[in-house]
């Protein structure tokens, strides 16, 4: 193993270039060591792949590692692909649409071919639960020209808790482009929210509103299908659909002010995954105060219209929920909600 130092970008970097890669990639790379502030545990990582920098027909694979998983572009003569891949005490937990899984069911791919960008986007997410002892790790891609990602998959790993404790960017030997030029704007994300920059050509730190998913429609579709189901087999009595969720009427109040979607509103609610009892939030002896238009999609269709004293329960399918976003250690990315909420109060907002 051979080291070469250099200062880049005001931050200092470990390149390695590897005679026989170590990292299970298949051939020589070339990998850059991306520092990673461990005083406050980092949950997330995404850089800019310069791929237009690539000669033409260039094959041969760039991408990001972290210590449990790697996502990459794998450039071939025959396709070209996205890959994310864990480590070996994993479970696959869902996938993004028309993807391949290996046998082993620790690599996930997916065929680039249909959309040819000069750059993309690729991030890792994770989500970890300390009391149960696992975190999910989670892969997307981004295209610029459509403003849309993909989830490649997402991915339990158990009896590991900690975030992102080491990172590198890397190429194939045999790609010339330097990596300083092939990765840009690349960030963490910590726990408290803020990003911290480690290739820094760009001071503009990320900005990701709820994902705009490329398999949006497919999805919904998928869900619907699911749902229905449910409904035929009597396993939910949330049977009545409004705007693309489902719904029940568990109370109805008798006030006559119906709830707009710029109040701000005061309820009791309890949230769980559909077809079980596992409870990812509620409130406890008191209600908790919202702005209705901050709140996720399924929410604001379901109560927007509704009296003071109405007690709901709402099926909310992924697209209306929290969609591929790895919200939490418990709701898996493309998960079917349920809630019960009860409107205690609703006032203008200020």
């Amino acid at each position: 193993m051979i080291n070469h130092f250099l200062l880049f970008a005001g931050l200092f970097f470990s390149i390695q270039v590897a005679a026989q890669t170590s990292n299970g990639l298949g051939q020589k790379i070339v990998q850059i060591d991306l520092p990673i502030n461990t005083v406050v545990n980092q949950n997330a990582l995404i850089t800019t792949v310069n791929n237009h920098l690539l000669e033409p027909n260039q094959m041969g694979k760039l991408g990001i590692l972290t210590n449990q998983a790697k996502l990459y572009l794998n450039f071939t003569n025959k396709n070209n692909k996205v890959v994310f891949e864990v480590s070996n005490s994993s479970k696959l937990l869902t996938t993004g649409l028309q993807t391949k899984v290996s046998f082993s069911k620790k690599i996930v791919t997916w065929d680039l071919n249909s959309i040819n960008e000069k750059q993309y986007k690729l991030y890792i997410a994770t989500a970890n639960d300390s009391t149960q002892n696992y975190i999910f790790y989670s892969g997307y891609i981004y295209f610029p020209s459509l403003n849309k990602w993909k989830l490649i998959a997402s991915f339990r790993i158990n009896k590991y808790t900690e975030g992102l404790k080491s990172a590198s960017a890397f190429k194939s030997n045999n790609i010339n482009a330097n990596l300083e030029t092939l990765f840009t704007d690349t960030w963490s994300q910590g726990d408290n929210g803020a990003w911290l920059k480690i290739q820094n050509t760009s001071n503009q730190k990320p900005f990701l509103p709820p994902f705009s998913d490329i398999d949006s429609l497919a999805r919904a579709y998928n869900d619907s299908i699911v749902i229905k189901k449910l409904i035929e087999s009597n396993k939910t009595d949330a049977i009545n659909y409004k705007n693309g969720l489902y719904y029940t009427m568990m109370k109805t109040g008798t006030k006559p002010e119906l709830v707009k979607l710029t109040d701000t509103v005061s309820i009791f609610y309890k949230g769980y995954l559909m077809g079980t009892n596992i409870i990812f939030d509620q409130t406890a002896k008191e209600t908790r105060t919202f702005p209705l238009a901050r709140l996720i999609k399924g929410w604001q269709v379901g109560l927007e219209g509704a009296r003071i004293g109405d007690k709901v329960k709402l099926l909310i399918p992924s697209g209306l929920a929290y969609s591929i976003r790895t919200r939490s250690a418990i709701i898996v990315p493309n998960s079917i909600l349920v809630f019960e909420i009860e409107m205690v109060n609703a006032k203008p907002s200020q």
